[in-house]
C-alpha cells in the first residue's frame, strides 16, 4: 500500500501558523492520494492515522504529513490491519507554496 506525503511552510514559529500550514498540507495529502484512488474525499481520512512532523526553519516552521491508508474500502480497518507506518520510498512529498500560515 502506498504512503502519501505532503508538506507546507508556516510563516512563523507560532503554533497557530502551524495549524494553518497543517490544514493546507492535509489538503495536499488528500490530493496526492486522489491521483491513485480518485474516489477519496475528506471523510475518508476520519479514523485514519496521519503522522505529523514539525521542523524549525529560519523565520518559521515546516509541517510534514504522511499517511498510509489503513484500508482499501470505506469500511473501518480490522484491528490487525493497524501496522506502523514504514517509509517504503514509494511516494514523493508534495511541497506547499509557503502560504500555509
Amino acid at each position: 500500500m502506498a504512503t502519501y506525503r505532503a508538506m507546507e511552510h508556516a510563516s512563523s514559529k507560532d503554533p497557530h501558523d502551524w495549524g494553518r500550514a497543517m490544514a493546507v498540507a492535509l489538503k495536499r495529502l488528500l490530493e496526492a492520494a486522489q491521483t491513485d484512488r480518485d474516489y477519496l474525499e475528506h471523510q475518508h481520512l476520519i479514523g485514519q492515522d496521519i503522522v505529523m512532523r514539525i521542523e524549525a526553519e529560519e523565520g518559521g516552521a515546516c509541517v510534514h504529513l504522511s499517511w498510509r491508508p489503513q484500508n482499501q474500502e470505506d469500511a473501518p480497518p480490522d484491528d490487525d490491519e493497524r501496522a506502523p507506518i514504514l517509509d517504503d520510498g514509494a511516494s514523493e512529498v508534495v511541497e506547499g507554496s509557503g502560504r500555509g500560515g
